[in-house]
């Protein structure tokens, strides 16, 4: 990767370890992003949960985060059901909604593209739940954008096979973490998958 940005280690303060591993995604090439990116999509497809999940909670990327839309297009080639969430504003409220393509999308509350509102609201019952963040630990723990917004989603559906999603630039040995963080139960990076 062409960057000059280094790991300034340790950094127990969410909000800078949040800026510093921002700083460090957006500064991956174009080329590099590219090739990740790819390998990500094929280690998501090539996961046992995502062959064997009928129903998939999914993220739309966004920025420099990984583009998994090849993943999410796939699945829907595959006639699984692909939700997508809504943020409530001002609710701090995750919700997710069944799409029947990428373009059933609209500007969200926070400018992230989200379901419009006819889509159906996804069953509690759902299998694979795909997530972001802007770091992760081999543990499975994440740091997230600061709203809390899977943290308290994952916290009342334990049972989701859940996959957070990260370059393995930004896969740290530890993270700032308090009570109410929720692992993911694995961790997929273009180099491997890692396992809580």
């Amino acid at each position: 990767m062409n960057t000059e940005l280094t790991w300034a280690c340790p950094l127990t303060d969410k909000s800078a370890l949040r800026r510093e591993l921002l700083a460090l995604r957006n500064a991956i090439s174009p080329q590099d992003k590219l090739a990740w990116d790819a390998a990500i999509n094929r280690a998501i497809l090539a996961h046992a949960w995502f062959g064997q999940s009928q129903t998939i909670l999914a993220y739309y990327p966004i920025g420099s985060e990984p583009d998994i839309k090849p993943a999410l297009e796939q699945a829907l080639r595959q006639g699984k059901a692909l939700y997508l969430p809504k943020c409530g504003p001002g609710t701090r409220e995750m919700t997710f909604h069944q799409v029947q393509s990428l373009d059933d999308l609209r500007p969200g509350a926070h400018g992230i593209p989200e379901p419009k509102g006819n889509c159906q609201l996804a069953a509690v019952n759902c299998q694979l739940c795909i997530v972001p963040g802007v770091g992760f630990v081999r543990a499975g723990f994440r740091l997230g954008y600061g709203g809390g917004y899977y943290d308290r989603f994952l916290a009342r559906y334990a049972g989701l096979c859940t996959l957070g999603i990260c370059y393995e630039v930004l896969l740290r040995e530890s993270l700032p973490k308090d009570a109410l963080d929720v692992a993911v139960k694995r961790v997929i990076t273009e180099g491997a998958k890692h396992e809580r």
